[in-house]
């Protein structure tokens, strides 16, 4: 399976790291509703994608931090929301303890629970060990039908892409 064209990118998803642990997201709300997943959203009108990421990790969590990594793409089709992706992103994660949020319960999990566990989103057993390690961005395409991933798929990003990051 190879993408022919990238699908709008409309997101950020990004996983603060400390030491071996990274910190996880309970999600109450679709999608991924009651799973774990890093934090993130949507890109605001005018926002880069490291601007937006920044903007989510702060409210999200209350960490103010400086930058963060670019480490790829997820793109999905057959989800339970329309065909998409986003940016992904890692960085150390500020002293101290995260603030509560709307969003759902967060909590330092380890990195090797992170890419195993069922409770997790299950795309991110595939795209977590990749950006733990901080390989050369990638993007990672994703097929879901009935609910479940069917195939999946990862492609090295263009150069020129990468200078656009």
């Amino acid at each position: 399976m190879t993408i022919r064209r990238l699908p709008d990118l409309k997101f950020t998803l990004c996983f603060l790291l400390r030491g071996d642990s990274v910190l996880m997201l309970h999600r109450n709300n679709p999608p991924n509703e009651g799973k774990w997943n890093g934090v993130g959203g949507h890109i605001e009108p005018g926002e880069s994608p490291m601007q937006a990421c920044l903007r989510e990790v702060w409210e999200e969590t209350g960490y103010d931090i400086p930058k963060a990594w670019f480490g790829g793409l997820l793109t999905w089709e057959g989800f339970e929301i329309g065909p998409g992706g986003l940016y992904l992103f890692t960085a150390p994660a500020p002293f101290g303890e995260p603030n509560p949020n709307g969003e759902g319960r967060l909590a330092w999990v380890t990195r090797e629970w992170a890419c195993s566990a069922p409770e997790v989103v299950d795309n991110l057993h595939i795209v977590l060990p990749f950006l733990f390690r901080q390989e050369t961005p990638r993007v990672f395409h994703f097929q879901y039908q009935d609910g479940r991933m069917k195939d999946w798929d990862q492609n090295p990003l263009s150069d020129h892409f990468l200078r656009t990051i």
